[in-house]
């Protein structure tokens, strides 16, 4: 009898143990998962306080002088030396001279230029193409898969890339001063009269025709042939064309890579103070440029910077074709890097105070033919993202970090 009642008691407490356990268990997981919630509300909540007329920096501006040359580009008859000048262009410092003379000319080239060879670009996830210009200057052709105007649903990185994503991530790196995105425009090509006759073995097998039109799908991790793309009714397919730098970019493993699976966060989605890991393994420098990225994407809302490149040490602004996917929707946590780390450039915050009061819009306006790449709805996303990090800075002022 006493034995059993000892069995008892130990299951009573065993019980009682196990219960306890589970609490404390369920109730750490819980604080954990709301942190990061917290320090969103917190965000919005100095969004709220913000200033109606945040003050304007007086930042030297070369936008003007950019939108001037391409309006009336520099005529250069010799073609060959045109591309010379753009690939001269590639330093420490920049990909891009946002200031040269000829880079009005070198879009108009890139928008005109009769294609010479064509093949496919296997490298990433989706289709492109690689073209081959006159002159012997090799672009990226990445094909439109959705009009300017539609909705991408779901997650951030979901969809396919939006050809307009990756020109006006280019106009936006010129507003922001930040040259390290190569040019693209925007252009209409034919498969039929402008690719299949000068292209490659290995694009002719991944064409096909359908209803007397051709289409092509590929060959990379994405690419089926029960998703191509094809030409319209008027034998044309609209993209965006890249300039393909020649040049050998470092490739890093983002320290905010997504895990892209619905159930299974990352660790930085999970720890707030995520960052003094990061410290520990990035230089400041680094750190520094990929709190810079980190703006810049969440004014496009590209989630999907699972990789980036460096030249010169310097982080690059490659592969921005997942922006522009919903204007109603901000996901905020692509400002880890700021809101985690709370460090940003004195010179970053100039140039976005530069933007203030409206003048991002202004400038966006002022770029010809933006409303072919970029909505009305859009526009506005951007100029209130752009508060939103006001705000993130407001939150890293007062927040005690202790790290």
């Amino acid at each position: 009898m006493i034995r059993k009642r000892k069995l008892l008691i130990i299951s009573v407490l065993l019980i009682i143990t196990f219960i306890c356990s589970t609490n404390y268990l369920l109730t750490k997981l819980a604080s954990s998962q709301s942190e990061v919630i917290t320090i969103h509300e917190k965000i919005y909540q100095y969004l709220k306080v913000l200033p109606k007329q945040v003050p304007k920096s007086v930042e030297k501006d070369i936008f003007d002088k950019f939108v001037q040359n391409i309006r009336t580009p520099v005529v250069e008859n010799d073609i060959t030396k045109l591309w010379q000048v753009a690939n001269s262009w590639v330093s420490e410092n920049q990909l891009t001279d946002l200031e040269s003379p000829f880079i009005g000319s070198v879009l108009k080239a890139m928008k005109n230029s009769k294609i010479i060879k064509a093949d496919l670009d296997t490298r990433g996830t989706q289709l492109k193409l690689l073209l081959t210009l006159t002159g012997q200057q090799s672009v990226v052709f990445k094909p439109k898969w959705y009009d300017v105007s539609t909705v991408i649903e779901g997650p951030v990185y979901a969809g396919k890339d939006r050809y307009n994503s990756e020109i006006v991530a280019f106009y936006l790196s010129v507003i922001l001063n930040m040259p390290f995105t190569p040019c693209s425009v925007d252009r209409a090509v034919s498969f039929t009269q402008d690719i299949v006759p000068v292209a490659t073995k290995r694009l002719i097998n991944s064409s096909f025709e359908f209803n007397n039109r051709t289409c092509i799908y590929g060959k990379c991790f994405y690419c089926k042939k029960q998703d191509p793309v094809c030409e319209d009714v008027n034998f044309t397919v609209y993209g965006a064309v890249i300039f393909n730098v020649d040049v050998s970019f470092k490739s890093y493993r983002s320290p905010w890579q997504r895990t892209y699976k619905k159930n299974k966060k990352a660790a930085w989605e999970e720890d707030d103070g995520y960052c003094k890991y990061i410290k520990e393994r990035l230089t400041k420098r680094r750190l520094l440029d990929l709190v810079d990225v980190s703006i810049f994407d969440f004014l496009m809302q590209n989630g999907d910077r699972h990789h980036y490149e460096t030249l010169y040490d310097n982080v690059m602004l490659l592969d921005n074709g997942k922006g522009l996917g919903n204007p109603s929707v901000s996901h905020l946590d692509i400002l880890a890097p700021l809101y985690q780390c709370c460090v940003l450039r004195s010179t970053t915050l100039k140039k976005l105070l530069n933007l203030a009061g409206g003048n991002l819009r202004k400038k966006l306006e002022s770029i010809p033919n933006i409303t072919n790449l970029l909505t009305a709805a859009h526009m506005t996303a951007m100029e209130e993202r752009l508060l939103i990090v006001f705000a993130t800075i407001e939150y890293c002022k007062n927040v005690d970090r202790k790290q």
